[in-house]
């Protein structure tokens, strides 16, 4: 995948599209490219998130194990395609449990960050970090909303 295409996914995900172009190719540069196949574990529930990642090709389930009485039982939060992103954690704080499982649903390909160099980057121009911080404050507040309403279906 080139530049190009990185930053082309940059620029259709929820959490860069207000971003300008000066700053989309400033991130492109603290990315890489992931490859996975059907089935493959992206991040596990528990473990410390220290990358986010974009969907630029696939499909990732996030996945949220719970206890259900004696059962553990496990929900599927939202289905992730191109532009969509995870592991959010990794740009609050470093290192910090992720709260769901990334599971491909089909061949994926992601872009990856180091949130903490992102995070150093946004510190390092307030008014981009600004912006992303306000974007994702949506974005999480709606995968929350989410979240409840899955587990509402519980009672």
């Amino acid at each position: 995948m080139s530049s190009s295409e990185i930053i082309e996914v940059l620029k259709r995900c929820e959490l860069f599209s207000m971003v300008s172009e000066d700053d989309i190719a400033l991130i492109a540069t603290l990315c890489e490219i992931e490859h996975y196949d059907t089935g493959d574990t992206v991040f596990a529930q528990g473990e410390f998130g220290r990358k986010m990642y974009l969907v630029a090709e696939g499909q990732v389930a996030l996945l949220r194990s719970l206890h259900l009485g004696e059962r553990l039982g496990t929900t599927t939060i939202d289905l992730l395609g191109r532009g969509r992103g995870m592991g959010w954690s990794s740009l609050m704080c470093e290192p910090c449990n992720v709260s769901a499982s990334a599971v491909c649903q089909k061949p994926t390909s992601l872009v990856a960050l180091e949130g903490a160099a992102l995070r150093a980057m946004l510190e390092s121009k307030p008014a981009l970090g600004f912006i992303v911080m306000d974007r994702l404050v949506h974005v999480l507040g709606h995968r929350l909303r989410a979240a409840y309403g899955i587990m509402d279906t519980f009672r």
